[in-house]
């Protein structure tokens, strides 16, 4: 016998224990309140949805990995962004982005596309290294308003993906940062996993440097030993990332 009409469709029983068991997992997790996150795990064509914005970009990440976790990355299709919606218009987004990757010179930007929708940044177009790349990526993180960033650069001259381009990608967001000094943080990555460590001189600078290898693509986890010299001061960092 056919279902009624206007029946909801039954999701296998797959996709619904691994919904559960994401849920669980997640309001397990001591790194974040998951239960107060304004984000949903729903069906979505036999994967799993996730949809909805967290504050801060760790808990993207950290969220989809658990899903991929249970579910396996080719089973979760991930709508998360960071921050509330309409915080800034996209024109603003988009001319903030543009500015700040045709300011550095370490690349050529002029064969970037910039393209803004609610707060998303896409970037289209060609760059010369998987380094660049990254980096360029990186950088979008820091204009306020951007809520995700898909990278979509085709490089010209790819290099193997590895935890020493990894480090070397975050190194260099670090130089370009005005509130990290990076001859003071050493930079670790074994496996996507990133630790900081060494001195500095307020709570900011150590918050940025986190924050700068965060936004990095690729890195899975970052474990800041980064410790604050006596008599640092913890003045805070205005930027992106969701803020």
């Amino acid at each position: 016998m056919s279902d009624p009409p206007n029946r909801p469709s039954q999701q296998p029983a797959d996709v619904t224990t691994m919904i559960h068991q994401i849920k669980a997992a997640l309001s397990a997790d001591s790194r974040f309140d998951f239960n107060k996150l304004a984000v949903r795990i729903i069906p979505r064509d036999g994967r799993i949805g996730l949809i909805g914005w967290v504050t801060l970009l760790p808990e993207k990440i950290r969220i989809e990995q658990v899903a991929a976790g249970i579910a396996g990355e080719e089973n979760v299709a991930s709508c998360l962004v960071v921050g509330p919606p309409d915080q800034r218009p996209d024109t603003e987004i988009a001319h903030a982005v543009r500015d700040l990757l045709d300011q550095d010179r370490s690349f050529d930007a002029t064969s970037i596309q910039v393209r803004v929708s609610h707060g998303v940044v896409k970037l289209t177009g060609t760059i010369d290294t998987t380094l660049h790349r990254r980096f360029a990526g990186a950088l979008c993180w820091w204009i306020p308003g951007v809520r995700d960033v898909v990278n979509d650069l085709d490089v010209i001259y790819p290099e193997p993906e590895n935890d020493e381009r990894l480090a070397e990608t975050i190194q260099a967001v670090m130089e370009k940062d005005p509130f990290v000094d990076r001859t003071e943080i050493l930079v670790l990555s074994h496996g996507g996993v990133v630790t900081l460590a060494g001195t500095v001189g307020g709570e900011d600078a150590r918050e940025a440097a986190e924050s700068d290898a965060w936004a990095v693509e690729g890195v899975r986890d970052v474990i800041n030993q980064i410790e604050i010299a006596p008599g640092g001061a913890a003045t805070g960092r205005i930027n992106g990332f969701g803020g």
